[in-house]
């Protein structure tokens, strides 16, 4: 799944919205064990520091390990949180 906000929509709370709503889908899900979801991952560049600082600081993701190449010649790192 990729998810994104066009710069021109930022700042209004979409991609908040957005990403809040996968995270509860699965906060729902805890209750059926065959459903289960421990971790959630996601990758963004390295030098976007507004996503990275955003899925840190709004949702608790925390910085994994550096992806080499992940999108076409751009590092990507690996996030995730713990649900």
């Amino acid at each position: 799944m990729t998810l994104g906000v066009l710069a021109a929509y930022r700042g209004h709370g979409i991609g908040t919205k957005l990403v809040q709503s996968v995270l509860d889908y699965y906060e729902t899900q805890k209750d059926d064990k065959l459903n289960q979801v421990d971790e959630i991952m996601l990758h963004v560049q390295t030098s976007n520091n507004d996503a990275l600082k955003f899925y840190c600081d709004k949702f608790g993701f925390e910085k994994g390990e550096l992806v080499e190449n992940y999108y076409k010649r751009i590092d990507g790192v690996l996030m995730a949180t713990v649900r």
